[in-house]
């Protein structure tokens, strides 16, 4: 009688057998061999991604994108937000970034496509709105921009920009007091927003209201008394005013900080004109017209100076060639040939 042999004893002595023996080595070296096809896969592959060079990491390149676009270097930021969108081409900050490069660079059109295609993936995006809006309102699309920035509030009322932005279109659309309460929301948003306070007081220079004007250049010089923008806009404030020694100090601050605007001059020059100083008024202008030959209120304010002088025939000079660049200019004059 046969010894019973348990099964797992009986299996061992069958894979003992010399056929059993032959069939275990095989599959050891196809497995081998498939172990070595990997392996060399795997080499061939990391040669490749070596020669080709490292893939550029997503966040890594929108990271660049919105440094270069920090600097304005506008296409510098467009290859590198080219190159993430090709990795993720649904990412709603690759495309809100190069919208922006677009945008610096001048070229609105192309900005709202990246845009619009932004809001596309994610319509509940404040930002792509608010920039949109830019983008429109520098194309002159006052009502589109608006109604971008009426979305861009609606997600996110607590963003002063978005107030500041619609308050520069409807100042644009000439709706002064609609900007008026739009700058006074984002204030009260951001009061620390040198910017706002100039627009403002722009508003309300041209209103006549100096005194709130020179309230809101005030604290635009307080946040940022490195803008000359704002020391000429309170020099013209002070210049409405009639205060005209106050006003020239403004805009030797403005041109100090500035010398290559041509308005600070122009400006400076006609408020030496109204207290008759008319060489000092013809020096400025003249500057001016170096600076901007093609700003018809150089050679109109040069041309009233010289007419204070008395010399009407450079007078009669510089307001046809203030004519001839803009031909509305002789509106500009009153019946005393003053603007």
């Amino acid at each position: 009688m046969r010894d019973f042999i348990p099964a797992r004893r009986a299996a061992s002595r069958r894979a003992s057998a010399p056929g059993a023996k032959c069939a275990v080595i095989r599959s050891r070296v196809r497995r081998i061999g498939v172990l070595g096809v990997l392996v060399a896969s795997t080499l061939v592959a990391s040669t490749l991604a070596a020669a080709a060079g490292p893939t550029p990491d997503f966040n890594f390149l929108i990271d660049r994108g919105r440094t270069y676009n920090n600097q304005g270097q506008w296409e510098a930021a467009i290859r590198e937000l080219d190159q993430a969108i090709r990795l993720e081409p649904h990412s709603y900050a690759a495309l809100l970034n190069r919208g922006n490069s677009f945008r610096g660079k001048g070229d609105p059109d192309r900005a709202i496509q990246d845009y619009d295609e932004a809001i596309r993936i994610n319509p509940f995006g404040a930002l792509a709105y608010l920039h949109r809006g830019k983008a429109n309102n520098d194309k002159g699309e006052y009502d589109r921009a608006i109604h971008d920035f009426d979305s861009a509030i609606r997600l996110d009322a607590t963003d002063a920009n978005a107030f500041l932005n619609r308050g520069n279109s409807y100042r644009a659309k000439g709706e002064e007091e609609h900007a008026l309460k739009d700058y006074g929301d984002a204030i009260k948003r951001n009061p620390n927003d040198a910017v706002t306070y100039i627009n403002r007081g722009k508003i309300y220079n041209d209103q006549g209201q100096y005194v709130l004007a020179i309230k809101d250049f005030d604290n635009s010089i307080r946040l940022n008394p490195k803008d000359a923008n704002a020391f000429l806009n309170r020099g013209n404030a002070y210049h409405g005013e009639k205060k005209l020694d106050l006003a020239i100090q403004d805009y030797d601050r403005a041109i100090a900080l500035n010398s290559r605007d041509a308005v600070s001059f122009i400006n400076r020059g006609k408020a030496y004109s109204d207290k008759g100083e008319y060489d000092r008024a013809i020096e400025d202008l003249d500057h001016a017209v170096r600076l901007d030959p093609k700003d018809a209120n150089a050679f109109l304010n040069r041309g009233n100076a010289y007419r204070g002088r008395g010399d009407e025939a450079r007078a009669l000079q510089d307001y046809d060639q203030a004519q001839t660049l803009r031909p509305d200019a002789a509106v500009a004059l009153n019946s005393d040939g003053k603007r």
